[in-house]
């Protein structure tokens, strides 16, 4: 347990035993109420600090990594990406029973010369010497020994849309590993549209592997660290899949970063659309050592092969015909990318209730090819979950699969597409949902304030007073809410896979509300049930409500307890399941959803770009991103946002203000018996062209002739239900402009049928300090007064300043007070 830890329960032990001593029926010293008060301060501060501690990145110093434990690291990283890719591939059938069989060559778009990337002396024109080659499922591949055989093994892969470059890299990972030599790097794919192009790439490496790798790096020393060490030793082979989503005005300052970490002799793959490749060269460079190769249309003949496996379908036939008979046709022309071919067999697929023949129909349209894939896009996810969900490979969750109704899941992912559309992104993780509900989680949070705010102080202020405090502190918490922004949403993510990120979010976040949350509430109930001086049974209900409160308040200002919030708020609205986690697993298991690290993101763009409602499921732009200029702005301060902030101080001080008027002493309340003069004073305020007046007792007033006897009943303000009394103060006076100024008095008083003070008053005054220990509880207070002098004038008794006490609301407030 850390320090402070002890010595916050500590400082709550010692305010503990000050507040039940306090609260005996003997009266004790005033400097323990004032330390006890002091301790529950402290114990706060500390509890806070160390809520503002955690949230402070450090970085702890690596411990020595010598060569062997960098070998072992590399060994387990090795053994975990080649599964986790293998396992991918297998989910979106790439390998299942061989992958698609697409040929790719040396491109005629611009490139380095042969002389830089191959070290050949003659250089000369690609197109005489070409790279070429075709995708097989072999370890020693056509991928593999041709980019074995380049000198500095830096290869730029390019192609259209859905051409495969994506697939092309899996293979090449997967490849690389299971022939992978001693001494050799790891392969390492990482998706590069979350790069800033102003970071350097070995950072960007380094941290990438440390976050989806984290598990691994761990058993052998600090991630980041470690990470850093394998980067800067050149020992991990960067494949960067997806160099055209990166933002447009980014793309010429990444190429150029991209190229001075090769020029450097560091191995290197990059994945790019050809068009965006060609407006990245004119803005840039090409790479100066990197050969680039392009991938081809698929041809009629591997499409059917790929069609045809694992077993021939009849009812294939018919379009199989078409094909061969309309090699150049729209039908033909879909199918040349592998993403469409591999859209229909997973449409199509033998459990499907749909005929392929309707695609026949689709080409015969104006329009024919793009009506093709937009029906084979659209149908999709609906054949996908018609079908029974695939079995779990071994590294999933023994959770039970789950039959989701297609036209739910359609609408599911729709609205998951469409949230990753308008925020410009193609990965989410599930903390990224949260604000998807920040209205609701601010109305949520400003009226439990409410709520409880009225529930806990009403009894100690009135009903009038407790509603207004209630009011303020909801608006304070709904204005605090909004202006910053609603519920957390960032997360360092340091897990392989969203359950394993989810997991321990969880954990730390209970073990945030339990030990932060719940000590710093403890403390604050325990401070305030000090100051207000509350009985013992109201300030056990203080306390309780403030620590369960400030446990859940930790938790959920914590991405696992906003993600509850938002997971129950996006159910109840039918936005998404209730069980969100295992849905996302499903569509991962389903080929919809791919993993990388613990985000999820789509099977391809166009997918997302169609299920978020795009005008063309053939757009296949990434969505417009943000400079780093417009993101800077968006982060300044709105002036609607300083206003609701100035609001929030405002209602924040008219909140403390009013607290401090409401815990003034006020006068005990006649009840019964001889009923004396109010002698009063109005006070009046003037605020917006409107005075406000308000009328107090400042002192009773008796008439007492001679040998004569008061006897007056006091009751007291609603506040002694749950308040400890204390006494009454004031002073008992004669007048000095009283005929019978030198009447003498004996007085006595009396509470709940209990004599508590006496004493004598002459011509000065007699002060009503409590001398003696009240009882806890007080419902009336009596005033006894007799005359003992002989005197035959009527005499004027006062009471100055009359006033109910209670512990610790008037009490000196500190150590010296």
């Amino acid at each position: 347990m850390r320090i402070t830890y002890i010595l916050a329960g500590v400082g709550l032990l010692v305010l503990a035993v000050m507040f039940l001593a306090r609260s005996g029926v003997a009266d004790t010293p005033e400097e323990l109420e004032r330390w006890g008060t002091w301790a529950a301060i402290v114990v706060a501060l500390l509890e806070g600090a160390n809520l503002l501690w955690e949230r402070i990145p450090r970085r702890a110093d690596a411990p020595a990594i010598d060569e062997d434990r960098i070998g072992r690291a590399l060994t387990d990283l090795a053994t975990q990406i080649e599964a986790e890719w293998a396992a991918e591939a297998a989910r979106q059938e790439v390998t299942r029973p061989a992958p698609l069989l697409v040929r790719w060559s040396s491109t005629g778009r611009p490139a380095a010369d042969r002389r830089y990337v191959l070290d050949d002396p003659l250089g000369g024109d690609w197109q005489h010497f070409p790279l070429s080659g075709k995708t097989t499922g072999e370890p020693n591949n056509e991928i593999v020994e041709a980019f074995r055989n380049l000198p500095h093994r830096q290869l730029m892969v390019l192609g259209r849309p859905g051409a495969g470059k994506t697939v092309f890299a899996m293979l090449l990972t997967l490849g690389l590993i299971g022939r992978r030599t001693a001494g050799e790097p790891v392969p390492v794919l990482l998706s590069i549209h979350l790069w800033d192009g102003a970071e350097r790439l070995d950072d960007f490496v380094a941290r990438r592997l440390a976050e989806d790798h984290c598990d691994v790096l761990a058993v052998h020393g600090d991630p980041p660290a470690l990470a850093r060490r394998l980067v800067k030793e050149k020992r991990i082979l960067p494949i960067l899949d997806g160099f055209d989503e990166l933002p447009a005005d980014s793309v010429a300052q990444a190429m150029t970063r991209l190229d001075q970490f090769a020029v450097t002799g560091w191995p290197l793959v990059v994945t790019c659309r050809s068009h965006e490749y060609d407006m990245a060269v004119e803005r840039s460079r090409v790479l100066s050592r990197a050969a680039v190769v392009e991938l081809a249309s698929v041809d009629v003949e591997d499409a059917i092969t790929y069609l045809s496996s694992p077993a021939p379908d009849p009812r294939w036939e018919p379009v199989f015909a078409h094909l061969r008979a309309h090699r150049d046709g729209p039908l033909a022309e879909a199918f040349s990318t592998p993403l469409m071919v591999a859209l229909a067999r997973s449409t199509y697929q033998a459990a499907s209730t749909t005929d392929p023949v309707d695609l026949l129909e689709a080409a015969q349209t104006a329009d024919g090819q793009r009506s093709v894939e937009a029906r084979l896009v659209a149908a999709f996810v609906p054949a996908v979950y018609a079908s029974p969900p695939r079995r779990r490979t071994s590294d999933q969750p023994q959770a039970a699969d789950v039959d989701y109704q297609p036209e739910k899941a359609q609408r599911w992912l729709m609205f998951l597409a469409r949230h990753m559309s308008e925020h410009g992104v193609q990965d989410v993780g599930w903390w990224e949902l949260n604000p998807l509900i920040r209205t609701g989680f601010v109305t949520i949070a400003g009226a439990l304030v409410a709520l409880l705010t009225a529930l806990l102080f009403t009894p100690v202020f009135g009903l009038a007073t407790g509603l207004v405090m209630a009011a303020l502190a909801g608006a304070l918490t709904a204005l605090v809410a909004f202006s910053t922004g609603g519920p957390p949403q960032s997360l360092h993510a340091e897990e392989p896979t969203p359950r394993s990120a989810l997991a321990r979010e969880r954990a730390r976040a209970i073990s945030r509300g339990v030990w932060g949350g719940a000590l710093i509430g403890v403390a604050i109930g325990l401070l305030l049930a000090n100051v207000l001086g509350l009985r013992i049974w109201y300030a056990g209900l203080f306390v309780a409500v403030f620590g369960v409160v400030y446990a859940l308040a930790t938790a959920l200002d914590h991405p696992w307890g906003s993600f509850l919030v938002a997971r129950a708020w996006l159910g109840v609205t039918g936005r998404l399941p209730f069980r969100l986690p295992r849905f996302l697993d499903d569509a991962h298991q389903r080929g919809v959803l791919r993993q990388s690290g613990a985000r999820h993101q789509f099977r391809h763009l166009m997918l997302q770009e169609y299920l978020a409602g795009g005008a063309s499921p053939l757009s296949a732009a990434p969505p417009a991103a943000t400079t780093s200029e417009q993101a800077a702005e968006e982060r300044r301060p709105t002036p609607q946002q300083w206003w609701i902030r100035l609001c929030a101080v405002v209602v924040g001080l008219a909140f403390l203000t009013l607290s401090l008027l409401s815990i003034a002493p006020r006068a005990p309340i006649y009840r019964s018996g001889d009923q004396p003069t109010d002698i009063t004073q109005v006070s009046c305020s003037s605020g917006a062209g409107n005075a406000h007046c308000s009328e107090y007792v400042v002192a009773y007033q008796w008439q007492v002739g001679p040998g004569g006897r008061v006897s007056t009943a006091f009751t007291f303000p609603t506040r002694q239900r749950v308040i400890q009394f204390r006494g009454v103060d004031g002073e008992f006076t004669l007048p000095p402009s009283s005929e019978c100024a030198n009447a003498v008095f004996e007085w006595q008083l009396t509470v709940d049928g209990r004599l508590w003070r006496s004493g004598g008053l002459f011509a000065a005054g007699s002060r009503l300090d409590a001398a003696q220990a009240a009882p806890p509880q007080a419902k009336t207070v009596a005033v006894s007064v007799r005359r003992t002098d002989t005197a035959p004038c009527t005499a004027t008794l006062r009471w100055d300043r009359p006033s109910a006490l209670y512990r610790g609301v008037i009490a000196g407030f500190g150590p010296w007070g």
